[in-house]
């Protein structure tokens, strides 16, 4: 299987063949580092390659919405390496429901303005692109959050990851970074409270599979065991080891996993042997007692959520398969926001391709393990 998806992992030059069906695919380069983004589809980073052209095309997009141009219409579901959502997904505070219908999978809606509303292009230069847009996006208490949202995307150079991360890249290793700043204002006449909810910032990436992909997850404090969303775990699939949580990233068993942010450590990544590939998202973490709680069964602290967060692909009676793929994830807290003031997440992806040993150094300098010690599901 592992070869099997290997072989059908797409390369940057064809997936942007069937990108070029949006008007306004953007390709931000640096080097040899290329990433594709659209400022209009709400600053969203379809995917991006290492190696130009020629190179693996790394984040997962609905190929399919873009061919049949259901995209036109209906952007939310169009994945990407990274785009914009807002939480919570479940609760009594959650974006996803009508007020008054339950939590079943066919009453899941998402916002309209984050399905439909195209953002204004406000700079855009080789290296990044800002776009911006007004939403209004309306809880299951039926309050409305009148918002203005800019996303800034920024590729990365290879000075700008080594500092970043810390590291040396030599000439044995490929690599592509990019950063998304979103902030989000409140343009309101009221201050945001708990008492009617609060959203929060959430960036998600969607990245190609393999058959032994796992996600690699540095964590802090006592941790036994993680959130988890959806459908049962076993040690097949998780394991906590020596302070790191290990998730099977396979794109076979519909499930999410959680970091709450006493454990959160603001780093982590994943690593796909069959690709050579390892992936490190970096986000900003900040100590704040509200970070939105997504769970659909007992929800029964609104603001005791998730700072981190890993989807796996797959099929459940009510839903999916979605992908296939599996998504990184990470979210702001949330704030009792005054009018005129924002919320802003910053989230970096890198993309390191190469034999194991080179990218154990990288793994050991920002994971804290060499991938060769790594736990193997």
């Amino acid at each position: 299987m592992g070869g099997e998806l290997k072989s059908q992992t797409p390369i940057f030059e064809q997936d942007l063949e069937v990108l070029s069906k949006v008007n306004d695919l953007y390709i931000l380069k640096t080097e040899n580092t290329m990433v594709a983004v659209s400022g209009r589809l709400q600053g969203r980073v379809f995917t991006s390659s290492s190696k130009g052209l020629k190179g693996k095309s790394y984040g997962w997009f609905n190929r399919k919405a873009i061919l049949d141009g259901s995209f036109t219409r209906r952007f939310s579901g169009m994945g990407g390496e990274d785009r914009m959502w807002f939480g919570p997904q479940y609760g009594k505070y959650n974006v996803f429901f009508e007020p008054g219908s339950t939590f079943e999978d066919n009453n899941s809606r998402i916002a309209p303005d984050l399905d439909t509303l195209l953002f204004e292009i406000k700079k855009k230069t080789d290296q990044e692109i800002i776009s911006a847009g007004r939403m209004h996006i309306k809880n299951y208490q039926n309050y409305v959050f009148n918002i203005d949202v800019e996303r800034k995307i920024s590729i990365l150079d290879k000075n700008k990851i080594e500092q970043n991360l810390d590291i040396s890249l030599g000439d044995n290793v490929s690599y592509v970074g990019f950063e998304s700043v979103t902030t989000m204002t409140n343009i309101g006449v009221n201050k945001w409270s708990k008492n009617t909810g609060l959203i929060s910032i959430w960036v998600l990436g969607c990245i190609i599979p393999t058959k032994n992909t796992i996600a690699i997850i540095p964590v802090t404090g006592q941790i036994d065991e993680v959130t988890n969303y959806f459908t049962p775990l076993d040690d097949s699939r998780i394991q906590i080891k020596d302070g790191i949580v290990y998730y099977k990233a396979d794109a076979k068993y519909l499930n999410k996993i959680g970091i709450l942010p006493q454990n959160t450590v603001p780093v982590f990544g994943s690593y796909s042997p069959e690709l050579n590939l390892l992936t490190i998202v970096e986000f900003t973490f900040e100590n704040s007692p509200y970070y939105v709680n997504s769970k659909k069964e007992n929800n029964t602290d609104p603001y005791g959520g998730d700072v981190i967060n890993i989807f796996n692909d797959g099929i459940t009676p009510t839903a999916g398969p979605f992908g296939p793929f599996y998504e990184v994830e990470s979210s702001s807290s949330a704030k009792e926001l005054d009018v005129g003031k924002d919320i802003k997440h910053t989230s970096k992806t890198y993309h390191f391709e190469g034999d194991e040993e080179y990218l154990d150094e990288i793994s050991l300098n920002v994971l804290g393990l060499k991938l060769s010690d790594r736990v193997k599901l």
